[in-house]
């Protein structure tokens, strides 16, 4: 059987130059009599060589990725990602692994070509550094799952790859629970691909927790406890916790057991306390949450691949305060909301986006209660943003 040859591929890079930076004060040298301004070009160019694409071919094998020499390179997952070391777990070991300049400069949407949970191919650079695993992340494979958020500059943040379950921990109280933040949350879970599971904690603190949507406009006028069953009646997993009392963490951790989850949410609500008490003796730092604003503190300042000795791995991850969604195109929210999924067919237009559309069967079915109405104008607050 004759061997099957590589196939070549045309990849994007990013531009290698800069245009040149516009020279000031024209006026003022010209008013001044600057005799150099005769020398100067009259025109300048629109589009400098600098902002030209950047094309190079590379080999592929039939499964259009970039081939890879697993005699020499060694497969592995990343652990974390500081600076600019990766740190790689290949069949326990760790290596410190910097990443190959013809992956740092692919023309890409996100800020990273490497992230917390990607499968990468390592090549063995420990001849130099005598005692520790060194190496350089050749190739990384393509993504099967993928939780990202979009950054301050509009750029793709992918927080974790490869993950099957979002943990969305919130609080009852301090901070106080958001569900319009949830929602969010479950779009994002669903879009790349991963099983969201709610952890509702600090359930310790529900006497606590009577906010309502005169102090909070997240809060959608629910309390705590309407909150949690309108969204389990949706069939999102919801699960109370407790790391004080110790209820829900047997339940939780069955949930865990067998997965790779994230776990995401606010500053504040309790994330890496809740691994603690899962994993004794791992001693995950913990702050306290603000008593004048209830706002959480940052704590974990990068996501970490964590191993359960039950089984399965957590994946820790920063605080946030917000979530603006990645990549989703307002065609596909309404895919997203799963209940509204049965009355989108029913809809007198087919691109409509349930707002204010003539024959919306959606609209008329949250008129009708049969969809959660805070759930229908969390859709269109996102629907605004994407």
């Amino acid at each position: 059987m004759a061997r099957k040859r590589p196939q070549k591929k045309r990849v994007a890079f990013r531009p290698n130059r800069q245009a040149r930076r516009r020279t000031d004060d024209w006026t003022q040298r010209w008013q001044e009599g600057d005799q150099a301004l005769q020398d100067h070009e009259r025109g300048e160019s629109i589009r400098p060589k600098g902002d030209l694409s950047r094309k190079r071919t590379i080999l592929v094998d039939g499964d259009n990725a970039p081939l890879v020499d697993a005699a020499l390179w060694h497969r592995g997952t990343v652990v974390k990602v500081h600076g600019l070391v990766a740190y790689v777990d290949e069949a326990g070991r760790t290596w410190e692994c910097t990443v190959r300049r013809i992956l740092r400069t692919l023309d890409i949407r996100g800020r990273s070509p490497v992230t917390c949970g990607d499968r990468v191919w390592v090549s063995d650079h420990s001849a130099m550094c005598s005692g520790r695993l060194v190496g350089v992340i050749e190739q990384v494979e393509p993504r099967q799952t993928v939780l990202s958020r979009r950054d301050a500059r509009g750029r793709e943040h992918a927080l974790v790859a490869n993950a099957d379950q979002l943990l969305i921990v919130v609080s009852v109280a301090k901070p106080r629970l958001r569900p319009h933040l949830v929602d969010r949350y479950i779009v994002a879970a669903l879009k790349g691909r991963l099983r969201p599971v709610i952890c509702i904690n600090k359930i310790d603190l529900l006497d606590a927790a009577s906010v309502t949507d005169e102090e909070s406009d997240d809060q959608g006028g629910l309390p705590t406890a309407d909150a949690v069953a309108e969204l389990a009646k949706l069939g999102y997993t919801c699960i109370l916790t407790s790391t004080l009392s110790g209820a829900g963490l047997a339940e939780l951790l069955a949930t865990l057991r067998g997965h790779i989850t994230v776990l995401s949410g606010q500053s504040g609500v309790g994330k890496s306390s809740l691994i603690n008490a899962l994993e004794p003796g791992l001693g995950l730092a913990t702050r306290e949450v603000s008593s004048e604003n209830e706002k959480g503190r940052h704590t974990t300042t990068h996501a970490e691949l964590i191993r359960l000795s039950a089984g399965g791995y957590v994946v820790d991850t920063p605080g946030i305060r917000a979530w603006d969604l990645w990549s989703v195109k307002p065609a596909e929210l309404e895919a997203l909301f799963e209940e509204f999924v049965p009355y989108v067919p029913q809809c007198r237009y087919k691109n409509c986006l349930h707002r204010d559309e003539v024959g919306c069967a959606v609209r008329t079915a949250m008129e009708a209660g049969q969809i959660s109405a805070r759930r229908y104008y969390s859709y269109v607050k996102m629907l605004d943003e994407v």
